[in-house]
């Protein structure tokens, strides 16, 4: 398939045309556009992350595109190409590699996202937006088909992520408090603890999201709701290989 009629693909599959993003979704990185050197992609790499060494896997697998869920290129931020910036493009562009990126899509997607896996992980019998029928408000409920206990939940996210986990919003919590069963989730990849914020009267049992700043960490102790930070990355993974299965 040609480069840009699998963008065309992605970027239908993932509506990005509806969400307002600080990522450049799509092709971030067109490799050779004048003589079209690499204009099939026959070999698709995914990663988390546009990072160095994820460009230099790509190009060791002979990959045609480099397909990721944080690219090279945000609104507002420096585009120069300098530093690593520049070393990443560099390498890039010398071994006509493609670089696509999706980010919010890929994370509100209910068939290939990140927070649809996450419900799907923790053993979701039903799931929807946080404001429901709505992707563009990227966060999920979700109800348990069967209820874990906090520590459980903690076990199942660290096993099946292979990650560090930690439990938040549980300081004055003892071993009784810590047995009670967990029922319904609210699922937000990455950082997305801000959506603590909004929730003065949380409605469900545990918020599941990837990192949290000192701010919310503070909040989640004051209203006395488990959240659980699985890491940035490790829930941020899922996404595009699901992504790149599809393509496959």
């Amino acid at each position: 398939m040609k480069v840009l009629d699998l963008i065309k693909t992605l970027d239908e599959v993932l509506e990005s045309a509806d969400f307002k993003d600080v990522s450049y979704n799509g092709l971030q990185v067109q490799a050779d556009p004048i003589s079209l050197m690499r204009d099939e992609v026959e070999v698709v790499c995914t990663s988390a992350d546009a990072s160095y060494e994820a460009v230099n896997a790509a190009i060791a697998h002979d990959a045609d595109l480099l397909l990721v869920h944080h690219g090279l290129y945000w609104r507002g931020a420096d585009p120069r190409a300098v530093g690593v910036m520049g070393e990443r493009l560099r390498t890039a562009l010398e071994t006509n590699l493609n670089i696509a990126a999706y980010h919010l899509p890929l994370d509100a997607s209910m068939r290939f996202g990140n927070n649809a896996n996450l419900c799907r992980l923790i053993g979701a019998e039903k799931f929807d937006y946080i404001v429901p029928g709505d992707k563009t408000s990227i966060a999920m409920r979700a109800q348990l088909k069967e209820p874990l206990t906090y520590p459980e939940l903690c076990r199942l996210l660290a096993t099946k992520l292979d990650t560090k986990v930690e439990l938040l919003g549980v300081r004055e919590w003892g071993e009784q408090e810590l047995s009670r069963t967990v029922k319904r989730a609210v699922v937000c990849s990455g950082s997305g603890s801000s959506i603590l914020e909004h929730c003065p009267h949380p409605d469900f049992d545990v918020f599941i999201t990837g990192d949290v700043s000192e701010q919310i960490y503070e909040m989640a102790n004051e209203l006395a709701l488990p959240v659980i930070a699985a890491g940035h990355h490790a829930t941020e993974q899922s996404g595009v290989k699901a992504l790149g299965d599809f393509l496959a």
